[in-house]
């Protein structure tokens, strides 16, 4: 009787450690299930903040697209909205939320992606209306789009931007009416619009000079050039080479000297480098 009671006792508990260990089977199967799905989910997270991180940057290159043609073309400068262009931020505070800082329980995946695709939605919108406006206002005005610098005259790298500076040879501050583009002897310089070449010639300090006359009281100065490939009078179009890369003039080496004018004004030729 005892060995039958203990062979009973031996059958149970091994029953019951037997389903037992099939249930933490299936429970360690169903966690390392849900491990799988939450690292998936992180994966899927980090790669979707890569993609509206990319966004964000193109729809921040549009916006300076949109800055710089709004001055082209003479319309209001509008400056976006904090509420607009401003990206980011926890969902309890103003820290941006990442998968590095904000604790995983308190993570509201859902939340998140909706604010900040709601923002994005906005710039993009806000973006469309401005250009829609700049395509309604540049459509009756080709004319004026073909006499417009909007393109580097040379490539190179500007050494020298628009503005105050301490002159190189007489060491005394005063303002640099345009920008230095430092390129090899023999670059060619072109045309960045349509115009008239009314000055062909040499200058004191700028020495073989082009000066371009655009209309609408823009004209445009090229110094220190090597050569000079057009004469007064000639009707450039947008691209034609007019001079090429020089040291002339009173020059610290090879550059161009490009100014742009606007009535008898000296403007930020940045505002104006495009393309």
């Amino acid at each position: 009787m005892a060995g039958a009671g203990l062979l009973t006792g031996l059958l149970v508990l091994g029953g019951y450690a037997l389903v037992r260990s099939v249930e933490l089977g299936n429970q360690l199967e169903a966690y390392r299930d849900l491990e799988s799905s939450h690292l998936a989910q992180r994966v899927a997270l980090q790669k979707f903040t890569v993609q509206m991180d990319t966004l964000k940057g193109q729809l921040g290159r549009l916006r300076e697209l949109d800055y710089k043609l709004r001055i082209i073309t003479d319309l209001e400068v509008e400056k976006p909205s904090p509420t607009v262009y401003g990206i980011g931020g926890s969902l309890d505070s103003e820290e941006e939320l990442s998968l590095e800082n904000v604790d995983e329980g308190k993570l509201d995946l859902v939340t998140l992606l909706d604010k900040d695709l709601v923002r994005l939605q906005e710039m993009a919108n806000y973006q469309e209306e401005s250009f829609n406006n700049l395509r309604d206002y540049l459509s009756d005005r080709k004319d004026l789009i073909e006499r417009t610098p909007h393109r580097w005259p040379t490539r190179g790298f500007v050494s020298s931007n628009f503005g105050p500076r301490v002159d190189p040879f007489t060491g005394l501050r005063r303002l640099h009416e345009g920008v230095d583009i430092v390129a090899r002897r023999g670059t060619p310089v072109v045309a960045p619009a349509e115009g008239i070449v009314t000055y062909s010639g040499v200058d004191p300090t700028l020495g073989d000079m082009v000066v371009i006359d655009h209309g609408y009281g823009v004209i445009t100065r090229y110094g220190h050039n090597d050569s000079v490939l057009v004469r007064e009078g000639r009707r450039v179009k947008r691209g034609d080479p007019i001079a090429t890369v020089g040291s002339s003039g009173k020059s610290t080496g090879p550059h161009l000297h490009y100014e742009i004018r606007i009535n008898d004004l000296a403007v930020n030729p940045r505002n104006y480098m495009i393309d």
